[in-house]
């Protein structure tokens, strides 16, 4: 059995590499987001939209909303994040831009 682990062990890519492919992946998908948004007019972010979460009434509000909500979400959980490392030793990275640990250099 232990054999056999090895084997597939040694088939599969190192993390460096996943890391690295995810990186990849995620600035491809935050380039094609940016695209998107700058093809957003004006008035379209006023529009309402709608949002399913699989609760009866989906979230709906305007677009600019949307956004901002997205954004405030994400800076939050960023909070979230630093409150789990740092009690238990760790640096908090730079996830969007330098922390107090991280300069992001």
């Amino acid at each position: 059995m232990t054999d056999m682990l090895r084997n597939l062990r040694e088939q599969l890519p190192s993390t460096d590499d996943v890391l690295h492919q995810i990186g990849l992946q995620y600035e491809r998908n935050a380039a094609a987001v940016d695209a998107a948004i700058e093809k957003i007019g004006d008035d379209a972010w006023e529009k309402k939209v709608e949002m399913s979460f699989g609760v009866p009434e989906p979230w709906a509000d305007t677009l600019e909303n949307f956004a901002w909500g997205f954004l405030l979400d994400a800076v939050h959980h960023r909070g979230q994040l630093s409150t789990y490392l740092r009690p238990m030793g760790s640096k908090v990275p730079s996830i969007y831009g330098p922390s107090a640990d991280d300069s992001g250099s």
